[in-house]
């Protein structure tokens, strides 16, 4: 007889592991990657805010990648009362990205926010540099709506003034130089040129000064394009 998490498993086009849907994350496997996912942020500098990155709530809901051990690969938590559902923190372990696992966690929660009948949206929040992140949101169909910025007064985890800061708290200094974007994302159409027109795109932008980091297919046509600033050094990818 199959558990109640056990009906809601979705199928999952390649891999061997399922889609679970838990009305709680603290009763799933994922409740067990939520340190790791943590680190992850914080060491990549992808955290959102100055003080320490706080986990979901117990009472989140879950979308989790199950593998063949029981152990959670990947979830999505989820705040999914009322019309509009908020993603709190979403992770995949690092020798299974790239295999569309995130994109099969998102899927089944925008099906069961379908079946529900009354959700409107379902919205997230990441890091500004966080660019892998956000290219795959936008490959998913999801819309960049806001972009937030903040002056910080003071040093959220102790509650001091920023060491560093604007050029206002270094009398003296002036403003710093402006400079490039360290990253760019691109949303390219290749049209009926196909590659060659690609290639073209690729060389404009490295007379700017940027590289290719990373492209992702969204069809045969559209794709998703990443540049590093040739003068930022090699960069990381999530």
């Amino acid at each position: 007889m199959k558990t109640p998490s056990q009906k809601n498993d979705q199928p999952t086009p390649e891999g061997p592991y399922c889609i679970r849907f838990y009305k709680h994350y603290a009763d799933s496997p994922a409740w067990e990657l939520v340190p790791q996912a943590l680190t992850y942020l914080e060491e990549s500098g992808f955290a959102i805010g100055r003080g320490p990155q706080t986990p979901p709530l117990f009472t989140d809901s879950c979308m989790a990648a199950i593998g063949k051990d029981g152990k959670a690969i990947g979830f999505l938590t989820c705040d999914c009362d009322g019309e509009s559902w908020y993603i709190s923190l979403s992770y995949v372990v690092p020798e299974h990205r790239r295999k569309y696992i995130h994109t099969a966690l998102f899927d089944a929660l925008r099906n069961k926010a379908k079946e529900q009948g009354n959700v409107d949206s379902i919205t997230c929040s990441t890091h500004a540099n966080n660019l892998a992140a956000q290219a795959a949101f936008e490959a998913q169909g999801r819309t960049k709506e806001s972009i937030t910025y903040t002056y910080w007064l003071k040093d959220g985890s102790d509650g001091k003034e920023p060491t560093e800061s604007a050029a206002a708290q270094s009398p003296g200094r002036g403003f710093e130089e402006m400079r490039m974007p360290e990253y760019l994302v691109e949303s390219f159409d290749t049209g009926l040129d196909g590659p060659k027109s690609m290639q073209a795109f690729i060389n404009e932008k490295a007379a700017e000064g940027y590289s290719l980091h990373q492209a992702i297919e969204r069809s045969p046509c559209q794709w998703v394009l990443i540049f590093s600033s040739l003068s930022c050094g090699q960069c990381q990818a999530t």
